[in-house]
């Protein structure tokens, strides 16, 4: 077992609690070869069996009964990487997991057309079109994967249309990255890092709370810390909401136990605001998009007419 460097991982609030994605854990190592076994071998056969009782339950119903096997499942930073190389963890577990690569799993078995499909919605998620390595996975999730997604079509930013929600703009430059004092973990070429401006979403965490029931089940929900112009990166914790009698998020978290567990979002709003260190800005919505005439989809469109229908005022002659 290699030793990994854990990036950025005592930046977070004083209680230690948050998480961090864009902070992965990194190892040296030699370039990326290719994967040396089907990732179909390494899943659990009742993963497979899961997501395909799920395939024609709605979105959210469908995220929920997946990934709620993996409530209590322990939280390990920077559980995965390509079999090789510069990260040679595997390319999926399922006894650990941490905030991103516990999403990443649970959208790749509800969004594809079978458990046997998984793979390439996974990869297509965490990785540039450049192929599958290291150099060109989605490291940081507000300058990637958050717009690599949005572009492919697999997210649709849906921040900008929650009640308060507020536009902001962040710069990126080679000085941003080379001024930041954890650079020289990442064993990326300075011509890699991601730079340019940004213009995005998010609603204030001040302002969140009332804004919770416009979130769709199964919504990704990213934690956005402060924009300090010294830092380039933004963004330190990510969960998927489920359905409950409260809007509820399920997330891989080091708070408490250490585990796969599920949150009052107003409550984790409400937390997340004592943040002092690095304080907390906001959050950043994503729905995932479904295509095709899948069971699933389908499910998911007749469930959206159900609500649409329910939800209009009765006329009268």
């Amino acid at each position: 077992m290699i030793a990994l460097l854990l990036i950025f991982g005592r930046v977070h609030a004083e209680d230690g609690a948050e998480e961090a994605n864009d902070l992965l854990p990194i190892a040296a190592g030699q370039p990326t070869q290719p994967l040396g076994y089907d990732p179909l071998e390494r899943t659990p056969p009742e993963v497979l069996e899961r997501a395909r009782q799920a395939r024609e339950l709605p979105w959210g119903e469908r995220v929920d009964f997946i990934s709620e096997p993996w409530l209590g499942q322990r939280y390990l930073l920077g559980p995965l990487g390509e079999a090789g190389g510069l990260d040679d963890d595997p390319v999926t577990r399922y006894d650990a997991f941490d905030c991103l690569t516990f999403v990443e799993e649970v959208l790749a078995l509800a969004l594809s057309p079978t458990p046997e499909r998984a793979h390439e919605v996974r990869m297509a998620l965490r990785y540039r079109d450049e192929g599958i390595s290291y150099e060109n996975r989605r490291h940081f999730m507000l300058s990637e994967w958050i717009p690599g997604t949005v572009a492919q079509g697999w997210m649709r930013d849906i921040t900008g249309d929650l009640t308060g929600a507020e536009w902001h703009d962040k710069t990126v430059t080679l000085e941003t990255w080379l001024g930041w004092k954890r650079r020289s973990l990442f064993p990326l070429s300075d011509g890699r890092l991601p730079v340019g401006s940004m213009h995005f979403a998010v609603l204030p965490i001040e302002v969140a709370e009332q804004a919770l029931a416009q979130i769709p089940e199964g919504s990704l929900v990213f934690t956005v810390r402060a924009l300090w112009d010294h830092l380039p990166i933004a963004i330190s914790h990510v969960g998927v909401t489920v359905p409950g009698e409260r809007p509820t998020m399920r997330h891989a978290s080091r708070m408490g136990k250490k585990v796969v567990r599920d949150d009052s979002l107003a409550w984790y709003t409400q937390h997340v605001q004592t943040y002092v260190n690095w304080p907390t800005a906001g959050l950043i919505v994503l729905a995932p998009q479904e295509y095709g005439p899948t069971p699933g989809h389908l499910a998911s469109l007749r469930a959206q007419e159900k609500s649409a229908t329910a939800s209009e005022p009765s006329s009268s002659d």
